[in-house]
């Protein structure tokens, strides 16, 4: 992976005034929104071309903090030209149906997998709303298939799907239900200028607890199709918020990240301690992790969280610690806490 033109903005460690980054012409900018115990990452191409990446939360500041995010960076009558869904858990799907309300969705990229919760239902309801009355193509991998390498052009912008599945492929091995449900996590990497993000989701790659070399499932499948379907990236959205069962040993090398962001909340001791020990071993340097949790402290629960950015005593909400991207035309890499601390 190249490593030039690649600038970290880490304001805490330099003194420097605190200058949020915005969106640019002729720049890809990404905000990792501060959700909470979820995920939503809000993407602006060159282009006036939009892409969105999960959807948040599904109630209370972290759903607002996922509108206000959307709403800040797509404008009013834009057009989101990719919705990209990895899979059917609550905290990921948060706002569909409010998206689907406010703009017109070109495509919907999802896993398909079928839920009675009333957040999966909500989604559904609206994606096919959306598809019967603005032509939305719904690409639903219950019921097409979708190649992994498959790439959409944006200008300049290649979105490629890596990896994601309606279903687990039998030779997976045993998986619980909520371990099935996340291996199935649509992946997909943005490559811009020579540069690239990978979003991963709750994709699966190990059981909570395995030997740090262990590699199954969803991440196997990636580092052992790496050399057809490249996941090398110079940005990680970490998977599974930085939990135990995902972020091998061997994904991690395969994907040789220079900058790691764990979104996370105030539940599961995410991120894991031995998570971030797996990418500092790898040598991902800890001024380029970033969690979007800064400062929360789930000690009473156990040690499991990581301590980096830990306060004691801190219950840290929703929308105060996004993480924005910044791919300059140049090929400039920024990395920053919108909120420097």
């Amino acid at each position: 992976m190249k490593r030039t033109c690649v600038m970290l903005l880490f304001l805490v460690a330099s003194g420097s005034p605190a200058t949020a980054l915005e969106p640019e012409d002729g720049a890809v900018f990404v905000r990792v929104v501060d959700v909470g115990a979820g995920l939503c990452c809000v993407v602006k191409m060159p282009g006036d071309h939009y892409m969105i990446y999960d959807a948040g939360y599904w109630q209370g500041s972290g759903e607002q903090a996922t509108i206000d995010a959307i709403q800040e960076l797509v404008p009013a009558g834009a057009e989101v030209d990719l919705l990209v869904l990895s899979h059917s858990d609550a905290d990921h799907l948060g706002t569909v149906d409010w998206i689907c309300d406010t703009y017109t969705v070109k495509k919907v990229l999802r896993s398909g997998h079928q839920r009675s919760t009333a957040t999966w239902q909500a989604a559904d309801q609206a994606i096919r709303l959306e598809r019967e009355n603005d032509g939305c193509l719904d690409i639903n991998l219950r019921y097409f298939e979708y190649p992994p390498g498959a790439t959409y052009r944006f200008g300049d912008t290649f979105v490629t799907m890596v990896c994601g599945f309606h279903k687990p492929p039998a030779d997976w091995g045993s998986l619980d239900q909520s371990e099935k449900r996340n291996a199935g996590s649509v992946v997909i990497r943005l490559l811009y200028k020579d540069k690239s993000i990978l979003f991963t989701g709750d994709t699966v790659g190990r059981h909570i607890d395995d030997a740090a070399n262990a590699c199954i499932a969803a991440e196997k499948f990636m580092t052992d199709m790496s050399k057809v379907i490249t996941i090398d990236s110079d940005v990680l959205i970490a998977p599974h918020h930085g939990g135990d069962n995902g972020s091998s040993t061997a994904f991690i090398q395969a994907v040789s990240p220079e900058f790691v962001i764990f979104s996370a909340g105030h539940d599961y001791d995410h991120p894991r301690a031995a998570v971030a020990q797996r990418y500092l071993d790898q040598e991902v340097v800890l001024a380029k992790m970033f969690r979007t949790d800064f400062g929360d402290d789930e000690s009473d629960d156990g040690d499991d969280e990581w301590t980096h950015g830990r306060q004691a005593g801190t219950h840290d909400g929703p929308g105060d610690d996004d993480v924005d991207i910044l791919i300059r035309s140049t090929g400039e890499l920024v990395v920053e806490y919108r909120n420097p601390h």
